[in-house]
């Protein structure tokens, strides 16, 4: 068999892929198809008819916590090495530390199956929704944002506490709201702490 009649043969054998994975996150909740069912089907489709496939060329790029990548496979007829097809496949993931291009890299090679072998999945577009990416943006902003200290307008850091812990700005402000009435880096804290033993 050519190459083409081996994937005409794949897409008569897989029709339709279900979905069986759940995405939940606030009042976001709906079903997807993961990469791994995605994976493992046409896995055992390529071992079946003798092809195998392989990334050639790879280009990423990260813009905050979004790294976008584009690949392009091979699709190589075991049986007559000389004949294959490249195909072209993108992702993006979203992910603030060192997961992005592995994210992005799922996305584009779980995308490049379904468009290649034209599988019908009635998924949504990505398995993280809009919804839940916004709403990890909004929170990672509020937590960049110093807090800044109302007696002096410094932002409050970070700071040890007698036991030689690290504590928070975040809780210093919260714990110095509660005792004084107002939010003070660890300086003003112990001014009004002196000021309080007079």
């Amino acid at each position: 068999m050519n190459i083409y009649e081996k994937i005409t043969a794949i897409m008569q054998d897989v029709q339709y892929l279900a979905k069986d994975d759940k995405v939940s996150f606030g009042t976001t909740n709906y079903k997807a198809l993961s990469e791994e069912k995605v994976t493992s089907i046409m896995r055992a489709e390529l071992l079946k008819y003798g092809l195998v496939v392989f990334p050639i060329e790879q280009v990423a790029n990260r813009t905050g916590s979004i790294t976008h990548v584009d690949v392009k496979y091979r699709l190589l007829n075991v049986e007559q090495p000389d004949e294959f097809i490249d195909i072209v496949s993108c992702g993006d993931g979203a992910d603030t530390q060192d997961k992005g291009s592995g994210k992005a890299m799922t996305y584009a090679y779980k995308y490049m199956w379904l468009r290649t072998f034209a599988l019908p999945t009635g998924e949504d577009p990505d398995k993280i929704s809009s919804a839940e990416l916004d709403d990890k943006a909004a929170k990672a902003k509020k937590e960049e944002e110093p807090v800044l200290c109302e007696e002096c307008g410094k932002p409050i850091k970070d700071a040890k506490n007698n036991s030689g812990e690290v504590w928070k700005a975040k809780d210093i402000a919260v714990y110095t709201a509660l005792k004084f009435k107002r939010k003070l880096c660890i300086k003003c804290m112990n001014a009004a702490q002196k000021n309080d033993a007079i």
